[in-house]
């Protein structure tokens, strides 16, 4: 097949995303369309978390800055999944949001609530609450707990800064959840290193892992990640702009399909990163690094 002949097959294949970032995760075509004057001019590459977040908070943030505009990046993601033929969404909603609602965290409950509702004969949308690791613990308690039990919320995930990060505090939180049937997720070893990896799992022993790269330097780290049947789902394009990965060339995702780990593509920050599902697919068939029977095992293992 040529470029458009394989980009044409996956758009219409039935996706999933599993790893993404609700109000990150609208594209840029339709952010424009929703705020034609805004003056934002998007980085072709990142200096890692911290200069994500630093462009998040310097730029965008100046576009999102009331409840208003919190939906509309909600909205604009859900519809962005759908532009791509994506039938599964699993999208965390954080937490931290709240704040642009006077703090209600029932306010966001009802939001979420809303939007499954109304986009559900078009995709398949199972939210997930999203925790940032420099939360409050008290929040996370008080309000994930609402979130939690509100049975809006599909499951949770754990993301910030992966190094020197105590997580201790977040298990009887992530006890709870399972106790509620929520599956559980925790965002590590993008930069940090395979043993970081290796205390994820004995302290929260979570469902799937978001990135978990460096699992590959470590026999012992993948041996522990099969024994578990921990899924990892993975941002290529997301990892290379972020500085974690040089190129495709030298992406872990082939070594860690082929030890048996069962992988995903996703989008991450469709926003930021620009690159759709049906993107990811197809750069790793131009790139060789998987056959199309291979990446239709990665697609369904989405599911």
């Amino acid at each position: 097949m040529n470029n458009s002949e394989i980009r044409d097959t996956f758009l219409k294949l039935p996706k999933a995303d599993v790893h993404s970032h609700l109000h990150l995760a609208g594209s840029q075509k339709r952010f424009k369309e929703k705020y034609p004057e805004a003056n934002l001019t998007f980085p072709k590459s990142f200096d890692g978390l911290s200069g994500m977040i630093d462009f998040i908070y310097r730029q965008l943030n100046t576009i999102l800055i009331e409840g208003k505009d919190v939906i509309n990046f909600m909205e604009i993601a859900i519809e962005s999944a759908i532009d791509d033929n994506v039938t599964l969404l699993e999208a965390s909603v954080d937490l931290n949001l709240a704040r642009f609602f006077d703090g209600k965290v029932e306010k966001i409950i009802e939001i979420t609530r809303h939007l499954k509702e109304k986009y559900k004969s078009q995709i398949d949308f199972r939210p997930e609450l999203g925790i940032n690791k420099d939360l409050e613990h008290e929040r996370v308690y008080s309000d994930g707990i609402k979130c939690i039990e509100s049975g809006v919320f599909k499951s949770v995930d754990l993301y910030g800064q992966e190094i020197g990060k105590d997580l201790k505090p977040f298990v009887r939180f992530y006890d709870m959840a399972k106790d509620f049937g929520l599956k559980t997720k925790v965002h590590i070893g993008e930069f940090s290193d395979y043993e970081s990896i290796d205390y994820t799992i004995k302290l929260l022993a979570p469902n799937e892992l978001q990135h978990g790269l460096s699992a590959v330097d470590s026999k012992k780290t993948m041996d522990c990640i099969l024994k578990n049947n921990i899924r990892l789902n993975i941002c290529p394009t997301s990892n290379i702009l972020m500085g974690a990965v040089t190129n495709i060339k030298k992406h872990s995702i082939r070594q860690l399909f082929d030890y048996g780990i069962k992988v995903t593509v996703n989008t991450d920050d469709l926003i930021l990163f620009n690159a759709s599902v049906t993107d990811e697919f197809v750069k790793l068939a131009k790139s060789n690094i998987f056959t199309f029977d291979e990446l239709e095992t990665i697609r369904k293992n989405a599911f």
